[in-house]
């Protein structure tokens, strides 16, 4: 391809890496707008739907960190495009899925391939472009994937009403080929330390303590508050996570290295980026569901309602491009933790009503937000490690994220079986008012 030249590669390739981080916010929006159609098809109950997205967020959360250390361990090139195969191959199977539990099986799968690509569009962005200009270069894959992350309820509720749901995992190959080939014909590896082994045990207690915490507060609606299996189930999630975090301090190559945490800019960064990804699951799952349910509209107008938060992010990402490297990332992160607590407190106060007219602004508000949570942070983290870390701060990263988002839905889908929308919403500014506070602090003299 003579259009690729040494001159312009590295756009070539900010572009091909941003897509799959496109492709990835994709299919954690698009998915949401077709639950209703798809527990309609396959009979599912409220708890199981709920798995159709969870699963995917559950392996993802548990794996990314793998993504990372493995591009560390055997080569940033190889391990992405192993992770593209395995994402692909999982959303075509997705796709011709024939039962709910076969569905809920191919998402987990499709998680672990992008919890392996991941990490990577971060690491290969850090890797590629100089600090001076990084924060751009970050800014513009935000606006690339919020983009694909604007559209994802409105291609959802498309392919649902006038298609099939089915095709909202079927056009993802097609993005994916055009992705390896360039990525192949554009990426510069850099030099590594020598390849150390992998902490499977690390890996072993980090999923099965994740797992444990989030089914039991995924099935306690079903089986009850009350019952003892689930106390049991969050007591050992919490130990063992307990254990996760002390074994990773003594071992020479940790899946995360947790020590980094005690540096309050880094961990400020990480717990945002937490917060971030769990304050999309209220708007991407629950107000696709009230606009279907309660306010009665197709999966395609419920498209339409639920994109008004992410149609104005592919605008406030251009604007985190032009102000990442020259404005404090407190002001910004702080700005962007301000806005979205407003938007779920509007959308508290305005769920009565049934209205659309009256949730647009609090949507707006929590629409806008997102690039300032996401931009100057996983700037602060990449800056914050030598570059051949890059890998383990991109894992890092993308395990807050995407553990927020697992936790984000399991906690919103308890919230929702005692208290309804209002609940889901409510207890959202709560942790976002919290988070708020700890920023303030942690990211003083940034």
């Amino acid at each position: 391809m003579h259009f690729i030249t040494e001159s312009n590669r590295k756009t070539w390739l900010l572009w091909s890496v941003s897509c799959v981080l496109g492709l990835v916010l994709l299919d954690e929006t698009v998915v949401g707008i077709a639950l209703p159609t798809i527990q309609k098809d396959f009979g599912l109950d409220d708890n199981d739907a709920h798995w159709v997205v969870n699963a995917y967020l559950v392996t993802f959360a548990c794996f990314v960190a793998v993504g990372g250390k493995l591009a560390d361990l055997f080569g940033t090139l190889r391990v992405f495009l192993l992770g593209l195969t395995v994402f692909t191959v999982f959303s075509i199977a997705c796709g011709f899925a024939p039962s709910g539990s076969a569905l809920i099986l191919f998402r987990a799968l499709q998680g672990l391939g992008a919890a392996i690509i991941f990490p990577l569009f971060l690491a290969m962005i850090t890797m590629t472009f100089p600090k001076e200009v990084r924060g751009a270069a970050l800014a513009t894959s935000g606006a690339v994937g919020t983009t694909f992350l604007a559209l994802g309820p409105l291609v959802g509720g498309l392919f649902t009403d006038f298609i099939s749901w089915r095709w909202i995992f079927w056009i993802n190959p097609f993005v994916a080929l055009a992705v390896g080939v360039i990525v192949t014909m554009t990426w510069r590896d850099v030099k590594r330390p020598p390849a150390g082994r992998i902490d499977w045990l690390g890996l072993v207690l980090l999923a099965a303590g994740m797992f444990s915490a989030i089914f039991a507060l995924m099935e306690a609606d079903s089986l009850g508050w009350s019952s003892l299996l689930i106390w049991a189930l969050i007591a050992v999630g919490l130990l063992l996570l307990a254990l996760f975090s002390w074994f990773e301090t003594t071992v020479e190559t940790p899946l995360i290295e947790v020590d980094l945490f005690k540096e309050p800019v880094f961990a400020g960064s990480a717990l945002t980026i937490f917060l971030a990804q769990y304050a999309k699951m209220p708007v991407f799952v629950f107000v696709a569901l009230y606009a279907q349910t309660d306010l009665k509209l197709s999966a395609f107008l419920a498209g339409l309602v639920v994109m008004i938060g992410p149609a104005v992010q592919p605008a406030t990402a251009a604007l985190c491009g032009r102000l990442a490297d020259k404005t404090p990332k407190r002001q910004m992160v702080l700005f962007g933790l301000a806005s979205i607590f407003i938007g779920y407190v509007w959308l508290v106060l305005t769920a009565p009503l049934n209205s659309v007219v009256w949730i647009a602004p609090g949507l707006l508000f929590v629409g806008l937000s997102f690039p300032f949570l996401f931009t100057p942070t996983r700037a602060a983290i990449s800056e914050a490690l030598p570059e051949h870390k890059h890998g383990q701060g991109g894992g890092i990263a993308m395990s807050s994220q995407m553990i927020g988002g697992t936790l984000g839905l399991a906690a919103s889908s308890a919230a929702f079986a005692v208290g309804g929308y209002e609940l889901v919403f409510g207890v959202t500014a709560l942790i976002i008012a919290l988070v708020f506070v700890h920023a303030f602090f942690a990211f003083r003299g940034k």
